[in-house]
């Protein structure tokens, strides 16, 4: 019986759907963070004007420039297009607890989940919103600005160094990508690591990383993803199969749940970066490591 769940969090909506299921498909998790988008433009609508970073009047005053309709709909439409690709599709959960099982003919799997990413940015006048970001447009003779989660330019879009490794090479990194981790909940990559305290504060450089490993991780100033960066994903699957017991899509069918896994053979959601098959009753019992998933989506 296919089932969806959904839970809201303040930051993002989780929606786990199992339509798919399939012994070759896994059910999906989808993330759907709605963005609204606000103009910063110059003062009494002059066409150039200035704006301090990080929004902080003491901080140093950058040049800007008004926003045309035409230039404010192709930044928003490649702000979302690309922050989505480049989160979307890119783990899979390792469903070690058994949840969510199906039955597919005379067989019983446990799906995996596959990790989805929506992004939906309008202005801020338009819908609700989880968040609203402030933009402004640079001049052209501008090449930095101090952005935050609530604050843009329109310049983080583009592929800019940010720091070299030990071998002095040049660390690149599209800043919308890093913000959009900060507003799944995700924290920089030295949070607790000696020069960056808990609270990981954007002005301290330990926070982005010392070790080149550091240094080059989306949550620091580079682009690789690694497991640890779907912990969004894995924290509202937790929550969803937490709550299906109790769900009345459950209560109302007494063949659901159709498995009801040992406790000693269950452990912890992990998550992978490869695809997968779900594991039947057989499989999940002898604690069968993941087969590579060769066909199928």
């Amino acid at each position: 019986m296919p089932v969806k769940f959904t839970k809201r969090y303040p930051g993002y909506d989780a929606v786990l759907d199992t339509d798919r299921c399939s012994s070759r498909n896994n059910a999906d998790l989808t993330l759907t963070l709605r963005i609204g988008f606000r103009q910063i433009n110059p003062m009494a609508g002059a066409e150039t004007g200035s704006y301090p970073d990080f929004g902080d009047p003491s901080r140093t005053l950058r040049q800007t420039v008004k926003w045309t309709p035409k230039d404010w709909a192709a930044w928003k439409l490649n702000f979302c297009n690309s922050a989505q690709r480049f989160w979307d599709k890119k783990f899979w959960l390792d469903n070690r607890g058994g949840d969510f099982a199906f039955r597919q003919g005379m067989e019983i799997f446990i799906p995996n989940i596959f990790c989805r990413l929506e992004l939906i940015g309008n202005d801020d006048t338009v819908g609700t919103h989880h968040v609203v970001i402030d933009v402004v447009r640079l001049a052209a003779t501008e090449s930095f600005f101090g952005s935050n989660a609530r604050l843009f330019d329109s310049k983080d879009t583009n592929l800019v160094q940010k720091g070299t490794d030990s071998k002095g090479k040049a660390i690149m990194q599209r800043a919308h990508v890093h913000e959009v981790g900060h507003l799944l909940g995700l924290g920089h990559v030295a949070i607790g690591k000696p020069g960056c305290p808990a609270s990981g504060d954007p002005d301290l450089t330990p926070c982005y990383g010392v070790t080149d490993e550091d240094k080059n991780s989306v949550m620091g100033g580079g682009m690789r993803l690694d497991v640890v960066h779907a912990a969004p994903w894995i924290t509202a699957f937790n929550d969803l199969a937490a709550a299906q017991s109790t769900s009345s899509l459950f209560r109302l069918s007494p063949s659901l749940p159709v498995y009801s896994p040992p406790i000693l053979k269950t452990r912890p959601t992990a998550a992978v970066m490869s695809q997968i098959y779900p594991r039947n009753i057989a499989e999940f019992e002898a604690g069968t490591e993941l087969k590579t998933l060769k066909r199928g989506r």
